[in-house]
């Protein structure tokens, strides 16, 4: 059954650029993957959108090797994770260690996102030999404390790293330029969720003998492009904004850019200081805007759906947790308690990651701790079953099926009602791990069961997990 499904994809992407195009209208996540896989250089990234720019010979292989045509998850977890066991490993994929943890590096932590760990664990990789190369994200303004416009960067030795430090809230591609590693003999790549599974779908049409032979052509691209590849890094995610939703946010609050001292959880590390003062981990992850002149501006991204929502990021198949990268890391679930902030969350998959981070707390360029697995598992339990199945979730609150029809948002009252409501996770009865069970439930039930349900009823291209 599965095989005539891999032939019917197969069949579709004879259609070329044609096919993709179907993919792009709701279902893209601008991981970029497209441009690296055509052989006439006739897509571009224009607006983080996949652009035809030049004439489609309809190979197909766009089609045939994007994440988001269809994704085959049963056999990538066949390949190389194995079958998850247990309610841990099924929220967050199978797994070698996990901890909590942040950098002991000075720089790093100053200048990295909260915690700093994947900076110093990218600087450690080069500055060891393990790989000679990272593909990474870097902003096109240095200068600025926090900075949303991305650019595409390959560091190749430890101080470079730093370029790419803290978080970009804007869809951003990085594997436009997975065909520039080709020259390096062992590199890594850090990205979100979209671009690891765009990675692992070609690692598995190279591996896999069935698809290899049906997609005989895409699989010697894959080979190609894939050959040195030592790391995946990934970078967990709830959900990201559309190009250029960013600036139109602050050009509504009246904000500079080169001001902003705090967005969401990405803090200038002077704010720490406000520990002292009564302020909490859960104030510095509420999505909220702070400038260098002290004021902090609250932001509601429910106020600013047209400027930010992208609908491809609400179906992504990953629930914050990258469950298919060699190691992932964020900050949901790095949390131990209310009066402190600034550390993330690990997942290892990789052994020899798991050696490494050893290594790095051996040498004292990380600190490690347990992360904490049960605080709040039975109030988060009686959250998901007997609130958000029962009551909470039954409607689409979002209005993915009225924005599907006529490509306009209408949040409803209730939504904001809900929103408000669920304060179990914000309360301090819920956190570490069960923290990011009850978010992951959140975005569930919330988003993506309705924007699959609104694609479904409207005919529209829907990603097919296989």
């Amino acid at each position: 059954m599965e095989k005539e499904k891999l032939k019917k994809h197969l069949e579709a992407s004879k259609a070329g650029f044609s096919a993709l195009e179907k993919v792009i209208e709701f279902s893209c996540s601008g991981c970029g993957l497209c441009v690296s896989l055509c052989p006439t250089e006739a897509i571009e990234m224009k607006a983080n959108i996949p652009t035809l720019v030049g004439e489609c010979n309809k190979c197909g292989f766009c089609y045939q090797g994007c994440p988001r045509s269809f994704y085959p998850l049963s056999r990538i977890k066949k390949q190389y994770f194995g079958e998850e066991r247990n309610e841990i490993e099924k929220r967050v994929g199978r797994h070698v260690n996990r901890f909590t943890s942040r950098s002991l590096t000075d720089e790093i932590f100053e200048r990295a996102a909260t915690g700093g760990t994947t900076t110093a664990l990218i600087h450690y990789l080069l500055e060891k030999g393990m790989v000679n190369a990272i593909l990474h994200l870097g902003t096109i303004h240095p200068d600025y404390f926090i900075c949303h416009h991305a650019k595409t960067i390959i560091s190749t030795r430890p101080e470079e790293t730093l370029r790419g430090s803290r978080s970009k809230n804007q869809i951003s591609p990085v594997l436009h330029d997975l065909k520039k590693m080709s020259g390096y003999d062992r590199f890594a790549v850090v990205g979100l969720s979209c671009s690891v599974e765009g990675i692992r779908k070609l690692q598995v049409i190279r591996d896999d003998p069935e698809m290899r032979e049906i997609f005989k052509g895409i699989a010697k691209i894959a080979e190609n492009l894939l050959k040195n590849l030592k790391f995946v890094i990934a970078v967990n995610c709830f959900a990201n904004t559309k190009y250029g939703a960013i600036d139109k946010i602050y050009q509504k609050l009246g904000i500079k850019e080169e001001d902003v001292i705090k967005y969401a959880e990405d803090t200038k590390k002077t704010l720490y200081q406000f520990l002292n003062e009564g302020k909490t981990f859960l104030w510095y992850v509420q999505d909220g805007i702070m400038t260098r002149d002290g004021k902090f501006h609250p932001l509601n991204y429910y106020d600013f759906l047209e400027e930010t929502m992208s609908i491809g990021c609400m179906v992504c198949p990953s629930f914050i947790v990258c469950k298919e990268g060699d190691v992932s890391i964020g900050v949901t679930a790095s949390d131990i308690k209310l009066q402190e902030f600034g550390y993330n969350s690990v997942f290892i998959r990789h052994p020899e990651l798991k050696d490494v981070f050893e290594s790095m707390v051996e040498e004292g360029k990380l600190f490690r701790r347990p992360m904490w697995d049960n605080r709040g598992e039975y109030r988060r339990k009686f959250a998901e079953r007997f609130i958000f199945e029962r009551f909470a979730f039954k409607k689409d609150l979002m209005g993915f099926g009225n924005f599907v029809k006529t490509g306009k948002w209408t949040v409803t009252q209730d939504m904001y009602k809900s929103s408000e409501s669920l304060q179990s996770g914000r309360s301090g009865k819920i956190m570490g791990l069960q923290r990011l069970f009850l978010t992951q439930t959140v975005k569930r039930k919330l988003m993506y069961e309705h924007a699959v349900i609104a694609l479904k009823e409207n005919g529209k291209f829907l990603t097919e997990i296989l």
